[in-house]
């Protein structure tokens, strides 16, 4: 089962969503799909089944919009910068 696909099912069967049919692109937040609860247990669903760690920095709108962008933040995690970058 793809990521995409572990993710819908979490949502479906431990958020307990029962709306539209959850696309790669459907808007998670802005249908109220997930809340500030929803997110967290999204993060330690991640967290726990992929071995990754989400930074608080990365608890922002737009790495949580869609299934897409969640799991472009899973396969993907941001290079932080060196310390003199930032």
């Amino acid at each position: 089962m793809s990521t995409t696909d572990r993710l819908r099912n979490f949502i479906v069967n431990e958020l307990g969503w029962r709306g539209a049919e959850l696309t790669d692109d459907y808007p998670l937040l802005e249908n109220h799909v997930i809340d500030s609860l929803g997110l967290f247990q999204i993060v330690g669903f991640l967290e726990t089944e992929y071995d990754v760690t989400i930074d608080d920095g990365e608890l922002v709108p737009e790495r949580f919009a869609t299934l897409a962008t969640i799991v472009e933040m899973v396969q993907h995690p941001t290079i932080e910068p060196a310390e003199g970058n930032r």
